[in-house]
């Protein structure tokens, strides 16, 4: 496809992208430059402005469905929520690439774009892994609350794991970087996006259980085989603002 030097902007969302891949494929040209109104305010730029349209975003993910491999396809839609500088640029590539084959992106990886698409994924769903471990729950009411602040945006990813681990409790995570919030309820996940925080009480009983399970870790620790190097390793410093672990 022919890159030609224009600029357009989206809302950063993955309809609006999908109305961008439209825009691109009804033009046969790709843009130098996509902007989000996050990513507007650094550039110099003045770009297009490509609206987001719901009918139209889900005909173009429709036409996705019958033109791409599932496999390829959930390469696109997991790349779009990996933390990848120009990502729209490359997954624009990627989806030129997926329209003429069956065979699996991954080993398009010779390809700049793919690779870089790729990396990202990896990235992203090492801290989606790592989370499933590091995630600490505190009961409100009858809920199950947590907050988390992942680099990427991890939390859709996180919740069908925590659905499928306790398919009858109520619970609530709260992803303090990107203002996401989580609702799982017996196993169905609801995403809201742009809230803030839900206000939570802690209760007395709760303070006692986490102050009891501190109590157990420092009981159970052999001082002299601490090893804060290995423990970095295993449990970065990131991970541990939200977790009851630690004071």
């Amino acid at each position: 496809m022919k890159e030609v030097a224009e600029t357009w902007e989206y809302d950063g969302s993955f309809y609006g992208f999908l109305c961008l891949v439209d825009q691109a494929f009804s033009r046969q040209t790709f843009p130098a430059l996509i902007l989000t109104p996050e990513t507007a305010l650094e550039s110099l730029f003045m770009g297009e402005w490509i609206a987001t349209n719901e009918p139209r975003a889900q005909k173009i993910y429709r036409r996705l469905q019958q033109r791409l491999t599932a496999e390829n396809l959930q390469f696109i839609q997991t790349g779009f929520y990996g933390t990848l500088t120009g990502k729209e640029r490359c997954l624009l590539d990627a989806i030129e690439i997926a329209l003429g084959t069956k065979d699996s992106l991954e080993n398009y990886i010779g390809h700049p774009s793919v690779l870089a698409v790729r990396k990202s994924i990896k990235t992203l769903l090492g801290e989606v892994h790592l989370f499933t471990g590091f995630v600490r729950f505190e009961y409100v009411g009858k809920i199950l609350f947590s907050k988390i602040a992942p680099k990427h945006y991890s939390l859709p990813f996180i919740c069908p794991h925590f659905a499928e681990r306790y398919p009858n409790e109520q619970m609530i995570i709260y992803d303090e970087t990107h203002r996401l919030l989580a609702m799982i309820d017996h196993g169905r996940v609801t995403l809201i996006e742009d809230t803030d925080c839900p206000t939570i009480k802690e209760t007395s009983e709760e303070k006692e259980i986490q102050s009891q399970w501190r109590a157990f870790l420092s009981a159970v620790t052999i001082k002299e085989r601490t090893n804060p190097k290995v423990q970095m390793g295993h449990l970065p410093l990131r991970f541990r603002g939200n977790m009851v672990d630690f004071d």
